[in-house]
């Protein structure tokens, strides 16, 4: 297993943690699949199953540290979240509907925290399973792409009472025009999951020409989904990896930065901004949308419902609006107005604490922040026209991203301190248990 900081937890309940992780991703590269297979046994709801991948090890975890009376940093700081944005949802719609919803849709990226290198530096048995899923998505898409469409195309399924597309038909019949997910989803599902794993495959990757070919291949692919905020946000990724060396964790570093400010601005400066509509799923026309309608509506709603500072609250747009204002959904497409709309003002914290961990690394970073800076780099990208949380994978690699990162920087402090001796030679211990851990 690759070297990483754990939270406060034994051998087993980390193979506990990789395993639940790796069978998450699993079931979300491969979930049309497996929503194909659960609808022909009319066990759509099944597919919610899932979510106990997460949940089972964060518990597990949770009580083995409370046992031990050192509940660590992240669950501490998830709760609060739960707790002060839950409960300004609720004091606004007095339903308790959008605060599950809410804790369901973060519980992925306090797992990610949690996990850290163990998902953006795996060991190399967990990195030829990522390895094979890509190869395995890459070819379903292609096969839809160019040769037949897949049999759950089309099909929906009622979860709680909400009606859900398994895989949604486009009718679109120029093939390179065709929007496809392969064995995945959607094409928003293709579009994150692929480029997620061929950035954690190609940082791993000694040959520059096998790199080239990973990513190039993945952009193909991403192509293939017609996803552009995707595209254009991996291809930038894609070319910082593809130059020299010691530009990569700087430019990774100032890049992160500006897709984050960038994210920040579109939805504030655009809105009601005129633009054509018409040219295909290649035009402009799904950012004139987002310009027009989506984050002027989003704006409008949050204007209505917030009880400012904080927001709507936790649950306040989006996916939840289906279950307490479905009359008013709105996707908000993008990570800032969905942040906004749950968090209010701490949205802002909550960004800029993401901003601080990127540059708070070492002067001189060990080799697996390389995968979580280039990951999270994509993810800031694509949240500009997507909110990013809403999406399980994405969401997972957020906070898988960031725990890494976060984790190399304590890992830094508690070794410099075990460099302050005493008299006899032995190290001042002066970190927490978890840090310690990693040292040994």
């Amino acid at each position: 297993m690759a070297e990483a900081i754990r939270l406060n937890m034994p051998p087993k309940l980390q193979s506990f943690f990789l395993f639940s992780g790796v069978a998450y991703i699993a079931i979300y590269t491969l979930e049309g699949v497996v929503r194909y297979g659960l609808s022909f046994a009319g066990a759509d709801s099944a597919i919610l199953a899932r979510d106990l991948l997460m949940w089972l090890p964060l518990l597990t975890l949770l009580m083995y540290q409370s046992f031990r009376q050192k509940v660590e940093l992240p669950f501490l700081v998830y709760a609060a979240v739960i707790a002060i944005h839950g409960g300004i949802i609720y004091l606004n719609f007095r339903t308790t509907i959008p605060v599950v919803y809410g804790a369901k849709l973060l519980i992925n990226i306090l797992f990610g925290f949690v996990a850290g290198t163990i998902l953006t530096h795996p060991s190399r048995r967990v990195l030829r399973m990522f390895i094979f899923l890509w190869f395995t998505g890459i070819i379903g898409l292609m096969v839809e792409k160019f040769l037949f469409s897949m049999p759950w195309v089309g099909m929906s399924a009622s979860i709680g009472g909400i009606t859900v597309d398994v895989a949604r038909n486009w009718d679109i019949v120029d093939p390179l025009a065709k929007r496809v997910a392969g064995f995945t989803r959607s094409s928003i599902s293709a579009a994150a999951v692929f480029p997620i794993l061929a950035l954690i495959i190609a940082v791993r990757t000694r040959s520059w020409m096998l790199k080239a070919f990973v990513l190039l291949v993945t952009a193909g692919a991403v192509f293939a989904t017609t996803q552009k905020g995707s595209l254009v946000a991996f291809m930038v990724v894609l070319a910082i990896l593809l130059a020299p060396k010691r530009w990569h964790v700087t430019l990774l570093r100032i890049t992160c930065l500006a897709f984050v400010l960038l994210l920040v601005a579109l939805p504030i400066v655009t809105p009601g901004l005129m633009m054509t509509t018409g040219g295909g799923v290649f035009s402009m026309m799904s950012f004139a949308m987002r310009f027009q309608l989506t984050w002027p509506e989003a704006w409008s709603w949050v204007s209505g419902n917030e009880i400012f500072p904080f927001g709507v609250g936790l649950g306040g747009i989006g996916g939840p609006q289906r279950f307490f204002a479905p009359n008013f959904f709105n996707p908000s497409d993008n990570l800032f107005v969905f942040m906004y709309a749950n968090f209010g003002v701490l949205a802002f914290v909550y960004l800029g604490a993401i901003c601080t961990i990127i540059f708070r690394i070492p002067r001189r970073p060990p080799p697996e922040a390389l995968g979580a800076l280039a990951t999270l780099t994509f993810l800031m990208g694509y949240g500009a026209v997507l909110s990013m949380i809403e999406d399980q994978m994405s969401a997972l690699f957020i906070g898988a991203a960031a725990g890494a990162l976060w984790q190399m920087r304590v890992r830094h402090n508690v070794v410099n301190q075990h460099d302050v001796l005493e008299p006899q030679g032995k190290a001042v211990v002066l970190a927490p248990a978890y840090a310690r851990q990693s040292t040994r």
